[in-house]
């Protein structure tokens, strides 16, 4: 949507209640000093910093919800989010300068987006874009290669078979020479 525009109304987000914050969509209460660190790729559960835009994740596969947090801004200003000049986002920030809300983009294009809120400061932050296959169909050529490996086995274990079989337990027995003229 081009700046200017107008976006489809926001969705109304539940706050986290106080002492918590969104982490991957998901209301996290905040890390305490000296806490053990998230696994890696997921961000801190921490209120953001004045002046710092932060987001509940910061890579993205088509359709998982973004999540802005801002801190920082005018009290009660209206807060615009926009990437590349297109309008993802739009609230308010609360009497303490702090905003959160959810972040739409009109398409998903692999790669790095930089967001940026003005809220009578600037903030900025990126995120990136990845595609994923889920792709787990077998080709026709991956099976057909499947079935020759194990036909190919199959004959050089029987050209290295010995000439006679056994039975399990009994004792290899040498070919029988009786009724022979020697």
């Amino acid at each position: 949507m081009p700046l200017g525009g107008r976006c489809a109304e926001p969705v109304e987000t539940v706050a986290c209640r106080a002492g918590s914050v969104r982490v991957l969509g998901v209301c996290t209460p905040i890390a305490k000093a000296g806490a053990p660190q998230p696994a890696r790729g997921v961000p801190v559960a921490r209120e953001p910093e004045p002046g710092e835009l932060r987001f509940d994740r910061y890579v993205l596969s088509a359709g998982d919800p973004l999540y802005a947090q801002g801190a920082g801004c005018a009290p009660g200003g209206e807060t615009m989010l926009t990437a590349g000049g297109e309008l993802v986002g739009r609230t308010v920030a609360d009497q303490d300068g702090r905003f959160e809300t959810v972040v739409r983009f009109a398409s998903f294009r692999p790669g790095h987006r930089q967001v940026v809120a003005d809220c009578g400061v600037r903030l900025q932050a990126g995120v990136d874009m990845m595609l994923v296959s889920a792709d787990s169909s077998v080709s026709v050529s991956s099976l057909l290669l499947l079935f020759c490996l194990a036909a190919g086995g199959l004959a050089v274990h029987q050209q290295a078979a010995p000439g006679r079989r056994r039975l399990p337990g009994l004792p290899a027995v040498a070919p029988s020479t009786a009724g022979r003229d020697g």
